[in-house]
């Protein structure tokens, strides 16, 4: 069974970004022996992070709410789909805090999971924000598969053009593809993962081993040291 998490970002559950990825899931959910597990962070209503860093000792966030059960899901999906409107060329806050309470980049989370990133903007920064959600699946160990970047104004219907659609349907095929038959990594994301983990993070975590402790279990599990 090929898993698959999306993740949408936006506050508005209804809003373009929500509709292009619940046009990913119908396509998706046509293909063979597929699992999606649908999210909108609006509903979950994340407490924010708050830098305390218990969760890099103990595996998992203190604060009671339902992160870790994304977490999960995450961490038990092959692909991961994560849509966010552009909020001042950044991502939505909904987005960051999720991405702060995911302990991600850290604990190499992402590792072999093929990401795909949905992005809607209406003046400009759409592309900003895709590279840096890029950027983190990169450092978190992710293989990227492809990106769906679409300008349009705001409150209007991302569907008003027939090319729209079938863009889409294309690239939820390539996506699909791409976990499916275990496509490789490119190099460029090998190195940037390479280099993050093995002379950034790796070093840190390692000298400081108790206060990462969970950190550097996980990266026993993952088979990221042995």
């Amino acid at each position: 069974m090929t898993k698959i998490t999306i993740i949408n970002g936006s506050p508005r559950k209804n809003g373009a970004t929500g509709k292009i990825l619940q046009a990913f899931r119908k396509q998706l959910e046509e293909k063979e022996n597929v699992e999606i597990h649908y999210i909108d962070l609006v509903d979950y209503q994340l407490q924010n992070c708050v830098g305390c860093e218990i969760c890099y000792k103990t595996g998992i966030c203190h604060l009671k709410d339902k992160a870790e059960e994304i977490n999960k899901l995450v961490a038990h999906s092959q692909g991961v789909m994560i849509g966010s409107p552009n909020y001042a060329i950044n991502v939505s806050a909904f987005l960051k805090n999720y991405i702060d309470r995911g302990h991600i980049v850290f604990e190499q989370a992402l590792k072999d999971k093929y990401m795909f990133t949905v992005v809607t903007y209406e003046n400009y920064g759409g592309a900003t924000v895709v590279r840096m959600l890029n950027s983190m699946f990169r450092h978190a160990g992710g293989a990227i598969t492809g990106k769906f970047l679409l300008k349009l104004n705001h409150n209007s219907n991302p569907f008003e053009q027939d090319k729209i659609l079938k863009e889409i349907n294309r690239k939820a095929d390539q996506f699909y593809y791409a976990i499916t038959q275990r496509k490789h990594k490119n190099l460029f994301d090998r190195l940037i993962n390479y280099f993050a983990l093995h002379i950034g993070i790796k070093p840190f975590v390692l000298r400081n081993s108790l206060r990462f402790k969970a950190v550097v279990q996980r990266w026993k599990e993952i088979k990221v040291i042995s």
